[in-house]
């Protein structure tokens, strides 16, 4: 009784994140407008991520560009260089393994640096999940965050279901507190 009672509960979860996934993909956009900040943090891992952080920097918004995951697992010199960004604009981060770990060393450095606003730069799919854990994370500190989405303004929720889909499982466990245990 209880067994199907878990699997039919199961079921609707998993068909409802579908639904949501297909039907409700601008929820997990979150595309503000950039201000005039002490840096842009642009976290690894998506494409267009480093050009939006350069076209920002490109246009004034901030004097230096905090690149999250720089080396082996994050963004390369090469991409680096391509993209026109200047060494002496850049404080490199190499740590971080997930969203919530980019958050902790990015506060960490912006502390170092006295640094107390920044422009974070993300994949459309991806600003949600990582405006809910920068604010968590940088709740205390006093820092003023701005949320940019790499993703052209007209091409905005344009990803497929099954990135909406992870994303909303990902969001799903940060929200339970499981970033804490895991990598998400």
């Amino acid at each position: 009784m209880l067994l199907k009672f878990l699997i039919k509960l199961l079921l609707v979860l998993v068909v409802g994140l579908i639904l949501i996934s297909i039907f409700g993909k601008n929820f997990l956009v979150v595309n503000e407008e950039p201000v005039k900040s002490d840096v842009i943090i642009v976290l690894s891992g998506g494409e267009g991520r480093l050009e939006k952080a350069a076209s920002l920097y490109d246009e004034g918004y901030a004097p230096q560009v905090l690149l999250t995951t720089y080396g082996e697992d994050g963004f390369s010199k090469q991409e680096v260089m391509a993209a026109g960004l200047p060494d002496e604009a850049l404080i490199l981060e190499e740590e971080a393994t997930s969203t919530y770990t980019n958050a902790l060393y990015s506060k960490q450095i912006m502390e170092k640096h006295q640094l107390n606003s920044a422009i974070v730069v993300t994949s459309d799919y991806h600003t949600k999940r990582t405006k809910f854990i920068f604010e968590r994370v940088f709740e205390e500190s006093g820092a003023e965050l701005t949320f940019v989405a790499a993703t052209p303004a007209d091409s905005l929720g344009e990803f497929s279901w099954f990135t909406a889909f992870g994303e909303y499982v990902k969001l799903i466990g940060y929200y339970l507190g499981l970033y804490k245990f895991i990598d998400l």
